[in-house]
């Protein structure tokens, strides 16, 4: 593996702070967080297909007519795939779970 340049460790950084706050700036990058990184997403993923399943507000009106419509999105979020968009709480409840060990992948 080729050693990871300043600008993807500062990419990364960025990437973590959004999640753990301006204390991630000064984290030190080691290929173990980038390796959790990666398991990040991959968790990010699992959590994105499960709310794909999770039905929508209920607006005042026919419930029939509601519960198909839900069924129907539904089955066109879970098809349609979109690989490069996650849903937030899935991303931060992950980051979340994770703190710990990319605070210990510094060492």
């Amino acid at each position: 593996m080729e050693p990871i340049s300043e600008e993807e460790k500062q990419e990364l950084r960025a990437i973590l702070s959004s999640f753990y706050g301006n204390g991630a700036l000064s984290w030190r990058m080691t290929k173990r967080s980038f390796e959790l990184f990666g398991e990040l997403i991959s968790k990010t993923r699992q959590c994105d297909s499960a709310m794909n399943w999770v039905p929508r507000s209920f607006f005042v009106g026919n419930a029939l007519n509601w519960a198909k419509k839900q069924v129907r999105q539904t089955i066109v979020r879970h098809f349609r795939k979109d690989e490069n968009k996650h849903y937030l709480l899935c991303m931060r409840g992950a980051a979340l779970a994770m703190k710990t060990r990319f605070f210990i992948a510094q060492n």
